[in-house]
C-alpha cells in the first residue's frame, strides 16, 4: 500500500512538474515584458520611432511602437458597412468577419446603433508607472488586442509627445490571453525607472 501511494504522489509531482509553464523576460532597451519562454524577440528598423516585437510557436506577430506617432488601434469603426465599404475588403478579412456580430447595409445614415457592433473592447490598466488603455476585440480573432499609452514623455504643445502601442492582431483566444497577461508584466524602465 506505501509504495502504491508513493508511486501516485511522484506520478502526480512529475505531472505538475511537466505543466508548470516557464517564462523569460525579452529586453527591448526602453522597457522589459515576461512572455512564455517559447515566446522570441523581433528586431524591426522603424524610420522616426522604436518599434520591434515577439514572435510567439502559432506564428502570431506582437508588435510595439514607441514614437511621436504611434496609433491607438481602438479609435478603429465599429463592424457596420455599406455595401461600398463591404466591397473593399479583402478576401481575408471578409472571412473573418462571418465569425463577428456586424451588419451590412445600403447607407450608414439613419437609424442604426452603432455601439452593438462595437469593435472593441477598452480598459484602462496601470502598467508600470502610466495609466495604459487595454484593447480587447468584441469578437475573439477579429480585431487588435494590446495596449496603447498616451504619452511616456513630451507634450503635444512642444509636438514632442512620446507614445507606445503594443499589439497583436487577429489572435486566438488562447494566444489572446497569454498576451495581456505578458503585458501586465511590462516594466518601462527607459521612462518610469529613470525619474528617480
Amino acid at each position: 500500500m506505501k509504495n502504491a501511494l508513493f508511486i501516485i504522489l511522484v506520478s502526480i509531482l512529475i505531472i505538475s512538474c511537466k505543466q508548470k509553464k516557464k517564462y523569460k523576460t525579452i529586453d527591448f532597451g526602453d522597457f522589459e515584458i515576461t512572455v512564455l519562454e517559447q515566446w522570441n524577440k523581433l528586431e524591426f528598423k522603424g524610420v522616426d520611432s522604436y518599434v520591434g516585437g515577439i514572435i510567439t510557436p502559432e506564428k502570431d506577430s506582437l508588435i510595439f511602437d514607441i514614437g511621436l506617432y504611434s496609433g491607438d488601434a481602438s479609435n478603429d469603426f465599429p463592424l457596420v458597412f455599406d455595401k461600398q465599404s463591404y466591397a473593399e475588403l479583402t478576401k481575408k478579412q471578409k472571412e473573418l468577419l462571418k465569425e463577428t456580430k456586424h451588419l451590412i447595409v445600403d447607407s450608414l445614415c439613419g437609424d442604426i446603433d452603432f455601439r452593438k457592433y462595437e469593435k472593441y473592447k477598452s480598459v484602462f490598466y496601470s502598467i508600470d508607472c502610466f495609466k495604459a488603455k487595454m484593447t480587447i476585440p468584441t469578437n475573439v480573432g477579429f480585431g487588435a488586442t494590446g495596449i496603447y499609452i498616451d504619452s511616456l514623455k513630451g507634450n503635444s504643445k512642444d509636438f514632442n509627445k512620446v507614445k507606445m502601442a503594443f499589439y497583436g492582431f487577429n489572435l486566438k483566444e488562447k494566444t489572446q490571453n497569454q498576451f495581456v497577461s505578458a503585458l501586465e508584466t511590462i516594466k518601462l524602465k527607459g521612462y518610469c525607472h529613470s525619474k528617480k
